[in-house]
């Protein structure tokens, strides 16, 4: 694949082509416009894909060493490819690749072969118990949808944004499926925001109902937690009025994270403070970019 655009190592959701620890990407810009047959692939963020990986690399190290499973990582909703080419390149772990959009395995395949990575295994399919054999897997990805909308626009969100009206169906379900095939001492590390209150995320709670093994979670604030209506009114401005009531009243704090589960039987939870450059990105950014999510439309 050839691309003649200059790379920015510092991405934003404008950006078509990006360079981050050694890699180079062709990646879909948001505003790029969709149709009903071919929706888009997830931009490049700097507090998403960059920081995850900055986070969880001490983790990433451990279960490598530690983990019987016989595959290194598995991507679900590899997208631009981002994390199965930095794993294969870095670690030369065997990577399995899973998306169910026929875009994103062909933007992944393109971008390994401009990185001159041939090892990652693409499979073009929903993710599922069958894609991989049970506890065969040392490090799992996940990094679902998580945008929050009223279920009336769904159809006008992209689907790399359609978590459910909470924000955490999908991830959810993918959890009740990587669950099966985490191998014993593995991770999964994920990115996602997350309604909670002041006790913290909601996944706090149902994690360790979904996940065998009693797990170890391990999370860290991207940003510092913050309302849920002033999050929603920003994106919506003064329409929706009653789901941002409705879901605001019901969870009133908002976290962006970057977590671990660790399938170490000990069932600890633990925040820890990071001290990753955030490039200036805030909230304010996060803002911008749910306000262009729940603005798209189809050609």
């Amino acid at each position: 694949m050839e691309n003649k655009l200059k790379a920015t190592t510092d991405p934003n959701m404008f950006d078509s082509f990006v360079e981050f620890e050694g890699i180079k990407l062709s990646v879909d810009p948001i505003n790029r416009k969709r149709t009903e047959q071919e929706d888009n692939v997830m931009a490049i963020f700097w507090e998403e894909q960059p920081f995850t990986w900055k986070f969880v690399q001490p983790y990433i190290k451990e279960a490598l060493e530690r983990s019987n499973g016989q595959i290194g990582f598995l991507d679900v909703g590899t997208g631009s490819g981002i994390f199965g080419i930095l794993m294969a390149k870095h670690y030369n772990a065997k990577v399995v690749a899973v998306d169910k959009s026929d875009r994103a395995i062909k933007i992944a395949q393109e971008n390994a072969r401009l990185n001159d990575v041939d090892s990652i295994k693409f499979q073009h399919e929903l993710y599922s118990v069958n894609s991989v054999p049970e506890s065969s897997v040392k490090i799992i990805g996940l990094y679902p949808p998580y945008h929050l909308y009223p279920i009336e626009i769904e159809n006008k969100v992209p689907q790399h944004a359609r978590g459910g009206s909470d924000g955490q169906q999908e991830f959810i379900n993918q959890l009740k499926i990587a669950t099966h095939h985490l191998a014993k001492d593995g991770i999964i590390f994920f990115n996602q925001m997350c309604l909670g209150n002041e006790n913290g995320p909601k996944f706090l709670k149902y994690i360790p109902e979904l996940v065998e093994g009693n797990p170890s979670i391990i999370y860290t604030n991207v940003f510092s937690p913050m309302g849920t209506r002033i999050f929603l009114e920003g994106v919506y401005g003064d329409k929706h009025a009653d789901y941002v009531d409705k879901i605001s009243n019901e969870y009133p704090v908002l976290y962006y994270i970057v977590g671990i589960i660790r399938k170490d039987g000990k069932g600890e939870v633990k925040e820890v403070i990071h001290s990753i450059d955030l490039k200036e990105r805030s909230w304010k950014d996060r803002i911008k970019l749910h306000y262009e999510i729940a603005g798209h439309e189809y050609k």
